[in-house]
């Protein structure tokens, strides 16, 4: 029996964040029996699980859930389902989106992505937002029904901070990489990526294979729970070295030399060296950050490291130059590295300085080039190829 468009079945198919949707039903006999009810209220009840990566700690993020109404639920006549209207004030702004021509999971994804750039793009504000964790679960009550986005980011968190753009495929598109809108939350080790699904409420009971198709028995779902999903990674440091040079001898450049080793549970996760050049007096640095925040670079030197926050770390001025020595003879620096980002409160604790001063030789400059290699039983070591007029001794 063929239907017109606004009362074809619908299937709602999230991808890996939340447990399918479907709205969908069955032809009612005599258009009277079982017929779903759409002015009661609904509930969406969201379970977070503590994740891990291999050998790393189990931590749960810190994570608040964000619910935008895309479209309202309206009942198609003579059959135990219903279409979605965006005729309502607060859903005019998804006017625009196919709702009711999405046949595919794909199509669903799509379509998530596009009320995610409308809501969040725009800065509209949530219908519900629910913050309290209650034994591991996130439960939004008083629903009307309809369509929702689900969006799970991180609690305390601006949109400007959860927000992300990232160039990949998205999945069943043979085009190339698009750009994926993600929303991030933390816990103290890793960044936990989610990506905004829609579901429908109410909604029926996933079948065997956690799918729910039109031909699913059983009554209709007003209270649904899903699980989040989300990709886990590392949540990676930044650390800021600061050098004083006090005092400078004309005649050639100051170079100063950094080797830094971070170990995490017992093994080494990060290991380099980082280099500083002076012309003259005054204070540089060099920041090592997986990603830079904007405007570092008109502050710092920028060298990409992926060092993993809470991860012990050392920082050791293995090479001074050649005539000038530590204030003080302190040159080696260690901290556990935090995941305070520069400018921010905290950042003060993965920042190490170091301070010198000529050491009065009146030795002659020249060019020095240095190699440095690394070995497992002695460390860090050097070796100067000196140029004319260089002293190194």
């Amino acid at each position: 029996m063929k239907r017109k468009k606004r009362s074809r079945l619908l299937c709602l198919m999230a991808a890996s964040i939340l447990a399918a949707g479907c709205v969908a039903g069955a032809l009612m006999p005599g258009g009277t029996a079982h017929a779903v009810e759409l002015d009661g209220m609904c509930s969406l009840t969201v379970t977070v699980e503590p994740k891990n990566m291999e050998g790393g700690p189990v931590e749960m993020p810190e994570v608040a859930l964000d619910l935008y109404k895309v479209a309202d639920a309206v009942p198609v006549e003579g059959y135990d389902a219903y279409s979605f209207s965006t005729e309502g004030e607060s859903q005019a702004a998804y006017a625009g989106l196919a709702l009711n021509d999405a046949a595919s999971r794909e199509d669903w994804q799509e379509l998530a992505q596009q009320a995610a750039e409308i809501a969040l793009g725009g800065a509209r504000q949530p219908d519900a937002t629910v913050e309290d964790l209650q034994n591991d679960r996130l439960t939004a009550a008083d629903l009307t029904t309809g369509l929702y986005l689900v969006v799970a980011r991180g609690k305390g968190l601006t949109a400007e901070e959860y927000v992300f753009r990232t160039a990949e495929s998205v999945e069943g598109r043979e085009a190339a990489a698009e750009s994926l809108l993600t929303t991030v939350a933390y816990s103290e080790s890793y960044v936990f990526s989610y990506v905004p699904q829609l579901i429908s409420l109410p909604t029926k009971e996933p079948d065997e294979e956690g799918n729910i198709m039109p031909s699913n028995g059983g009554d209709w779902d007003y209270g649904p729970s899903v699980v989040l999903k989300p990709e886990v990674q590392e949540r990676f440091a930044a650390l800021a070295i600061e050098k004083t040079l006090a005092s400078f001898q004309a005649g050639s450049p100051a170079t100063f030399v950094f080797s830094i080793e971070a170990s995490l549970d017992g093994r080494t996760v990060y290991s380099d060296v980082a280099s500083l050049t002076f012309d003259g007096p005054g204070s540089k640095g060099v920041l090592l950050a997986a990603e830079f925040p904007e405007g570092a670079e008109g502050r710092y030197a920028l060298q990409q490291a992926r060092i993993p926050v809470g991860a012990q770390v050392t920082v050791t001025e293995i090479y001074s130059g050649t005539v000038y020595e530590p204030e003080g003879g302190q040159a080696v620096r260690s901290f556990t590295a935090s995941a305070a980002k520069p400018g921010e409160a905290g950042f003060e604790n993965n920042t190490v300085s170091f301070r010198n001063v000529y050491d009065g030789t009146g030795k002659n400059g020249g060019s020095v080039t240095n190699q440095f290699s690394y070995s497992t039983d002695s460390g860090w070591s050097w070796t100067a190829v000196t140029g004319p007029n260089a002293s190194i001794e």
